[in-house]
């Protein structure tokens, strides 16, 4: 019995002990599933803020009645569009800034899919820290 417990608390202190992904490490890998294909928004949501899933939540219902689709279709069209973006903008690192549990990134972004800009392409992302890093806006400037 007293084994079980022992185990119990090595498991405990060594997940204590795991060192946090870094906040651009952590984008990057987002980005890098979102070019693979992200298959439902409950999927995304895993990535995303609190207050980020809220709003996604509270737009869905207004896109749905524009678009004239049901949920899951909308759903479809913006998860397509967000694969199609990751897929076409290849994304580098230029600032990173981390104050307690906000980390803001910026990206240059060069697009690899053909089409070319006149203008500097960049992403701003903010995270914050809701036991790992989770997005919580990200503004993309074409």
């Amino acid at each position: 019995m007293r084994r079980g417990y022992g185990l119990a608390l090595l498991l405990i202190v060594l997940a204590g002990c795991q060192k946090q992904e870094a906040p651009d490490v952590f984008y990057e890998r987002y980005y890098q599933k979102s070019a693979s294909g992200i298959a439902t928004l409950e999927e995304e949501a895993h990535f995303y803020s609190a207050r980020k899933r809220a709003d996604v939540e509270q737009k869905i219902p207004a896109m749905m009645k524009m678009m004239g689709k049901t949920r899951d279709d909308v759903a479809r069209v913006y998860l397509d569009m967000s694969q199609t973006l990751a897929r076409c903008k290849k994304i580098e690192l230029a600032g990173q800034s981390v104050s307690g549990k906000v980390a803001e990134l910026t990206y240059r972004q060069t697009d690899v899919c053909g089409s070319t800009s006149t203008s500097p392409e960049s992403q701003k992302v903010r995270l914050v820290n809701e036991d790992g890093w989770k997005i919580d806006h990200v503004e993309i400037s074409l």
